[in-house]
Formats: C-alpha cells, sequence, structure tokens
C-alpha cells in the first residue's frame, strides 16, 4: 500500500464523510473513491461501510487505522531526517509546555539560543497537563516540557530539568500582608490561580487541604500563564503564584513574595520525546540547550 494512500484513508476515517473529505484534500470525491476502492482491492476485504450520511470503518479498516497512524508517522520521521541531514541547523522545532514557564524559561531560553542560530525557527504551544502528552504521542510536536511522571510512559523518554519553585505573591503595599504568616492567614483571601485542569492547580489546593483547610478561594482562574495577570495583581487585593525567579524582574514589578510557612514549593519537571521519532539536530540541539540551561540558571 503506497504512503499517500494510506494518509488519504487517515483523512476519510477522521471525517466519516467522503465529501467533506475531498473538500479538506483538495480532490474529487471520484478520485477520492478511487484510492479507497485501490486500498480496498489490495486488502481484499471492505474497509469502509457505505452509510446514507457517510461512511464507517469495518473492524478491518479499524485495524487498517492503528498501522496507518504508524507508517504515516513513520514516513514523515523517515522525511524530516533526510530533510535535516540537507539543511543541518534549519528547520523548525515545534515544542508544548505548561503554559506558566514559558516566560520564566523558554523566552530567555530563545533569545539565547537563537542568537546562534539565526534561521531556526519555534512553534511553542501551551496545552492542560493531560493534552501534553497526547499531542506528543500524537506527532503534533517534537517535544514537551510537563511535569515529571510518577512511572515510566510507554513509548515515551525523557530528561529531568529540575524543579520548578512556585511562590505565593501579593502586592507591595497589600493591606494584610504583614499577617500573613502562613497558609491558615489565607483562607479568607481571594486569588488569581491555574485553571482546575492543571496540574499546578492540584498541587496548590493541596498545600491547604493536607493541612486540613479549605481550598482557596479562587476569583479568576486561567489556563494561561500566572504573568498574565500580573497588572491585575499589582492593582488589587487578589493573591497569586508564579515562579520564584520571577519575582525581581520587570515582568513582576510591583509584586513581593509572601514569606511564611508553606508559602512557596516545588515540583519535578522533564523534557520529553517519542523513543521512535526521528529528532532533527536542531530538535536535539534545544532539547540538549533546555537541559542544560536548566541545569545552570534553573527554572
Amino acid at each position: 500500500m503506497k504512503t499517500e494512500d494510506l494518509r488519504l484513508f487517515l483523512v476519510v476515517a477522521e471525517h466519516g464523510n467522503l465529501h467533506k473529505a475531498a473538500g479538506t484534500l483538495g480532490l474529487t470525491q471520484s478520485s477520492l473513491s478511487k484510492v479507497l476502492a485501490r486500498l480496498e482491492g489490495e486488502a481484499g476485504l471492505q474497509l469502509f461501510e457505505r452509510m446514507p450520511r457517510g461512511v464507517m470503518l469495518t473492524p478491518v479498516g479499524h485495524k487498517l487505522l492503528a498501522h496507518a497512524r504508524r507508517i504515516v508517522l513513520a514516513n514523515d520521521d523517515m522525511e524530516n531526517e533526510i530533510n535535516d541531514e540537507r539543511q543541518a541547523r534549519v528547520g523548525q522545532v515545534r515544542v508544548a509546555t505548561l503554559p506558566h514557564v514559558v516566560p520564566s524559561l523558554f523566552s530567555p531560553l530563545l533569545e539565547q539560543f537563537l542568537a546562534s542560530r539565526p534561521l531556526a525557527r519555534f512553534s511553542i504551544t501551551t496545552h492542560l497537563s493531560p493534552q501534553l502528552m497526547a499531542a506528543l504521542q500524537g506527532g503534533e510536536v517534537d517535544l514537551v516540557c510537563a511535569a515529571m511522571p510518577d512511572g515510566e510512559t510507554d513509548g515515551v523518554e525523557y530528561l529531568p530539568l529540575g524543579a520548578l519553585t512556585l511562590q505565593v505573591v501579593a502586592r507591595a503595599g497589600h493591606p494584610r500582608r504583614a499577617r500573613f504568616r502562613s497558609l491558615a492567614d489565607l483562607v479568607d483571601e481571594h486569588w488569581v490561580a491555574p485553571a482546575t485542569s492543571l496540574y499546578v492547580r492540584s498541587g496548590f489546593e493541596g498545600r491547604f487541604t493536607s493541612r486540613g483547610l479549605p481550598p482557596p478561594r479562587v476569583t479568576v482562574e486561567s489556563t494561561s500563564s500566572s504573568v498574565s495577570f500580573a497588572d491585575l495583581l499589582r492593582n488589587t487585593d487578589l493573591l497569586g503564584i508564579m515562579p520564584q525567579r520571577l519575582l525581581g524582574q520587570a515582568v513582576a514589578q510591583g509584586l513581593e513574595a509572601v514569606e511564611g510557612d508553606g508559602m512557596c514549593w516545588q515540583y519535578e519537571l522533564a523534557v520529553f520525546w517519542r523513543s521512535s521519532a526521528y529528532l532533527s539536530p536542531l530538535c536535539r540541539d534545544f532539547r540538549d540547550a533546555l537541559v542544560r540551561w536548566c541545569g545552570e540558571a534553573g527554572i
């Protein structure tokens, strides 16, 4: 079976409709039907069941779907390898990461990295924790920066990056800041916090509940970086959390650490990639630069 035929097969399977798939691919429905007929002839079995409003995979079609995805990904990796051998450090690195490490980690690292590789291009996307590994395993990204797993993840390798320290912060001149000695003093405060779907939110709330305290009162929650709400924190009495190393930098101007028991904590991060994937020289260089940066400068 031709790889290109399998690519078309995957699009039809995704849409479940020949007309929609043909429109996505820029083909006529007739030419797409010929491809499917060719695949079914090579398989010797029916791959799709024709329905009044589209097509549905047969049991054999579902089996081919799993193989086709692996073949197409492997073919893409092969083509990327050949292409990158021609182009050395020219290319694109696709990274998915937790949103709150972009300003404290990726922004300064990219400034340094691009100085010596001006032709490199980067796609940096942020995802909720459950979506990061799915994006990696689906071949949508080359590298993922996420929390260290509790156990092994099938088909994925990783290198540890170290501990990210998160800090409770408040605006300078917060009227109650002098009374904040422990988390128990914060139970009546209102917060800007990560969304409940983010890993860091569960760790944040766990700081309270493990001490027998009620969960924090969240007024604003978001999947974006806490830095996005620095102005809100500077101009209100809301409390927030952000990477400790940002304090003292321009982005956190007007914000100060709230000192006391339980006011800062750490969790381990790692960089992940697919075990079977080909990583371009540029991608490997960036992965290694990320590990070195975290080892030398911290997260």
